[in-house]
């Protein structure tokens, strides 16, 4: 074998050596990278816009989201259009914890989160333009899709039988209350006649 033919050979190898070494490095490095542990929620953002901005590579939009969620329900908590107001600080969880559910799993859950919480902020609005009747309905739509704070409004319509639209049915009250308990809200002065609302 000729020297030049050689040497061609082995400088193609170092170059493959060494494009292989870059590209490992990279990988490793959008595998690694750390998440914050933490993230002030900016004016205007929204839980899919702060997904998109955190998600790591190898995660979608909706497992990113659907682990914020899932780490931070006492934030989503307050009953107010504002779900995420301006300097609410989020934890934000680790990689694993984000693909802990598969991207076709994260997208059903999290497109079921979405419309649940479309029916609750329908709700919201109706409450508040005293339209029970269709606000009632919002929130059982939101309560079936696993919205935990439409079933704690149920819970507490039904237990104060609210200006005599919600006949009071404390079975019903305890049934929602409890389901409210199981999607991590937290329900202050348990049981039935507890008068107060989320604050």
């Amino acid at each position: 074998m000729n020297h030049s033919v050689l040497v061609l050979r082995v400088l193609a190898l170092l170059c493959s050596a060494a494009l292989l070494a870059v590209v490992s490095t990279s990988a490793r490095t959008q595998i690694t990278a750390p998440l914050p542990a933490t993230y002030d929620v900016k004016p205007g953002e929204t839980i899919l816009s702060i997904a998109e901005k955190l998600r790591p590579p190898q995660a979608t939009v909706n497992q990113m989201a659907l682990a914020l969620v899932r780490a931070n329900v006492p934030k989503f908590q307050p009953r107010s259009d504002v779900r995420l107001p301006p300097g609410t600080t989020l934890t934000v969880p680790v990689l694993a914890t984000i693909l802990a559910t598969d991207a076709a799993t994260a997208q059903r859950v999290f497109g079921r989160l979405w419309r649940a919480e479309q029916h609750y902020a329908a709700g919201l609005a109706l409450e508040k333009s005293k339209d029970m009747f269709f606000a009632f309905s919002s929130y059982v739509e939101a309560a079936k899709l696993g919205h935990g704070l439409a079933q704690l409004r149920l819970g507490q319509l039904y237990d104060n039988d609210f200006s005599g639209f919600v006949k009071r049915d404390l079975q019903e009250s305890i049934r929602w209350y409890e389901k409210a308990r199981q999607s991590n809200v937290q329900v202050r002065n348990q049981g039935p006649r507890s008068s107060g609302q989320m604050k």
